[in-house]
């Protein structure tokens, strides 16, 4: 298929639309200017494989998004992750296909209804893994389209969902080590290819966690320009507008030394001091919390990969996994949907995010099985937050023992359910909003902090009242002989804010392609 290209610096810089008429066997491209293309792809990412070759649709190791085109077909392709998706509509011979939601529905003239009440749940189902997804959005005027790590193929009569190749096995630590340092440096090869227009910088985060510590002792002897840190994490019980007397020591500057990276702070409550981005974050998905990025988003001045942590718990032992009801399969499934809530800010900021431990996690069981190997028991530490796999990485580059890994922690900005906004003018336009869709009445508007209040209790009622709430419930369902757990209040509104930012935000891509 022929494609057209054009760049418009009032889009965000990593966003892109591609119109594909079928009947024509064109495809016309507008995209941000941080955009990579040549004749035969389209891309704001990087893989394990030479730039110039564009070969990322066979990868297994793609991070970011984008599209290569051939004679008679053009194929879409998504990140190897959850954290971003693809979207796509279709409306005769012509697919309209985005890597923005917003953009999107802009391009179509479409937008999310706010009389559906089921966001939330759309959103909440990534957790499910990329084969039990939900993969359809409704919409005003009908629905669109979401697609979550595999890929798109366009041909002049047909269009198939693709999945990507599979992981090889591993039988030991060593073989999953090797596979995740050699595709992990044949990407960063890639981003900082000379051939690019815009060669991506490595930016990183790091804690006194596993996940940050493991990927950065992993990526270190390949370059890194710059990793956070935050000081404290969240304190426990409590969402954040109260977790600061729980605070605790959460810098990783001292590990970042025995590292070799340069360590810059920041601040995980920047969003306190002005958060006119907010309505971009919570177009991501519902209950974001990854206000604690806003910093970060700040501070990105030219492209790049920023390496996270996300889908470190594959690193946990079985039996923590089934806690959570996390199966070990090939599905990616979630216990938490930490950094997804990234996916429409990073267009903006500029930065294409690279969660390493999705590098070979296909592979879980295996994973899990070296997790449980004996050839492991030198790292372990007899805690219940034990994570051999990535304390083995961490130590053998370096980090010692007690630095990291010592108790959970998290730097995450949680919020009490149903959303609203922090910043005063957003939750004044979102208060007219629930009125005019007549959602809640005026009065109603009243009674938000005290369901909060409510819903907080009900959220950490295991840490406050733990037997209370156990025998409580364990009553409850043996008389209603199923299983039951105390609800929150106004639950028909915990995708509500998602829907008005995403229109929102549709309706600033609106203006702009008009």
């Amino acid at each position: 298929m022929n494609m057209t290209f054009s760049m418009s610096t009032q889009l965000p810089k990593l966003a892109w639309l591609g119109k594909v008429h079928k009947d024509e066997a064109q495809v016309d491209f507008l995209h941000g200017e941080h955009v990579e293309h040549t004749d035969s792809f389209l891309v704001e990412g990087a893989w394990n494989g030479r730039f110039a070759d564009g070969d990322f649709g066979n990868s297994d190791c793609v991070f970011g998004t984008g599209a290569i085109a051939s004679d008679d077909s053009i194929l879409f392709v998504a990140p190897a992750s959850t954290t971003d998706c693809i979207y796509w509509h279709q409306t005769g011979s012509t697919v309209t296909v985005s890597n923005s939601l917003p953009l999107l529905l802009a391009e179509i003239g479409d937008e999310l209804d706010p009389s559906f009440r089921q966001y939330n749940k759309i959103n909440e189902s990534i957790k499910e893994g990329i084969f039990q997804y939900s993969k359809v959005i409704p919409t005003l005027q009908g629905s669109v389209n979401r697609l979550i790590y595999h890929n798109l193929l366009l041909t002049l009569g047909s269009l198939t969902v693709v999945q990507k190749p599979n992981t090889p096995s591993f039988s030991c630590f060593q073989e999953y080590y090797d596979y995740l340092r050699n595709n992990y440096a044949k990407i960063v090869t890639n981003a900082r290819d000379p051939l690019r227009s815009h060669p991506l910088k490595i930016y990183s985060t790091q804690s006194r966690g596993y996940d940050s510590t493991a990927v950065n002792s992993l990526a270190k002897e390949y370059g890194i320009d710059k990793a956070f840190t935050v000081s404290t994490s969240k304190g426990a019980g409590t969402y954040v507008q109260h977790d600061r007397k729980g605070e605790m020591n959460d810098d990783g500057t001292e590990i970042g030394n025995h590292l070799g990276l340069k360590v810059a702070p920041i601040e995980r409550r920047a969003f306190e001091h002005g958060f006119t981005e907010e309505y971009i974050f919570h177009s991501a998905i519902h209950s974001n919390e990854d206000a604690n990025f806003l910093s970060i988003t700040r501070q990105v001045s030219s492209p790049c990969l920023l390496l996270t942590g996300t889908l470190g718990e594959i690193w946990y032992p079985e039996s923590r996994l089934k806690e959570h009801s996390t199966p070990v399969d090939d599905g990616l499934g979630r216990w938490d949907l930490g950094c997804h809530g990234l996916s429409e800010i990073r267009l903006s900021a500029g930065f294409i995010q690279l969660p390493v431990p999705f590098i070979g996690a296909r592979r879980k069981a295996d994973i899990v099985r070296i997790t449980e190997s004996e050839e492991m028991d030198p790292w372990r530490i007899g805690t219940d937050y034990d994570r051999p796999i990535p304390r083995r990485i961490a130590e053998q580059a370096g980090v010692p023992r007690e630095l990291f890994g010592q108790r959970k922690m998290a730097s995450v900005a949680k919020f009490p359910t149903p959303g609203v906004p922090h910043s005063t003018d957003l939750k004044e336009s979102y208060f007219e909003f629930l009125v005019q869709e007549q959602l809640l009445s005026r009065w109603q508007l009243c009674l938000f902090p005290l369901i909060h209040r409510v819903n907080t209790w009900v959220a950490f009622r295991y840490v406050h009242a733990p037997k209370l709430s156990y025998y409580f419930e364990r009553i409850v369902s043996r008389i209603i002989r199923r299983r039951w757990i105390l609800p929150t209040f106004w639950r028909s509104l915990n995708g509500t804010l998602y829907c008005y930012c995403v229109n929102k935000r549709a309706v600033d891509y609106r203006a702009l392609l008009r």
